[in-house]
């Protein structure tokens, strides 16, 4: 018989016994690989060692070669496993804070301009959004959106239509603008679309945190027949 043939006889042979003993091989390998987890987990631990660059050629081509189903399977488990995922980053995080920060702070002074050239253009094509977003995420961290507002749509239609106004006074006149808070953050005010104005950057800046005591009462009692009005 000629060797080709004997080849493909063996392997038709080998395919039907591993077919007809399935369950007799599985558990022979869970059985060995009990009796010699340590010897194997050094074998395959220096095998990574010694081949690193083939290994990671390996995956790279894999990756490339299998983006759509890979990343279909990813979708699928987490949209499976989505309280686990959440349990798991927190878990890790807590327990690798530290690494994770140098590591974060590392990769950011390694790719500044990378970094800065996607922030770049996130921000050009979500401009309002961002800039809505910092207002509120600055103020939420000093919990200064008032209580009975923080979920409300028409408040949030009003914040965003102020800080997209500012961004067209910017465009329009070619001179910067920011939103202001009239009543500052840092004296205890609310971001409420109520306490926002619209002025230039060097207004606000020569502004800094003062505040009139007359538009400071005012606000306050706005605040409060808007809160009796809920």
């Amino acid at each position: 018989m000629p060797l080709k043939c004997k080849k493909e006889a063996k392997k038709a042979y080998n395919k039907t016994y591993r077919e007809a003993n399935k369950e007799k091989i599985k558990a022979w390998k869970a059985a060995h690989y009990q009796a010699n987890k340590e010897k194997i987990a050094a074998y395959h631990k220096a095998y990574r060692r010694d081949n690193k660059e083939k290994i990671a050629a390996y995956h790279k081509a894999h990756r490339k070669t299998n983006k759509e189903k890979i990343a279909a399977t990813k979708k699928v488990y987490r949209e499976a496993n989505k309280e686990k995922i959440v349990e798991q980053t927190k878990v890790y995080y807590q327990a690798n804070k530290e690494k994770l920060k140098a590591y974060s702070k590392d990769y950011y002074h390694n790719n500044k301009e990378k970094y800065e050239l996607l922030w770049k253009k996130y921000y050009q094509a979500n401009k309002t959004k961002v800039i809505a977003q910092a207002g509120k995420y600055r103020a939420s961290k000093i919990v200064q959106i008032p209580t009975h507002l923080r979920d409300c749509p028409i408040e949030k239609k009003r914040l965003y239509q102020t800080y997209k106004l500012c961004a067209l006074f910017t465009k329009i006149t070619g001179v910067q603008h920011h939103v202001d808070h009239m009543w500052p953050l840092s004296d205890g005010g609310p971001h409420w679309s109520g306490n926002l104005q619209i002025i230039t950057a060097t207004e606000n800046l020569s502004k800094k945190d003062k505040v009139d005591p007359n538009i400071k009462a005012t606000i306050q009692e706005m605040l409060k027949d808007i809160k009796d009005a809920y």
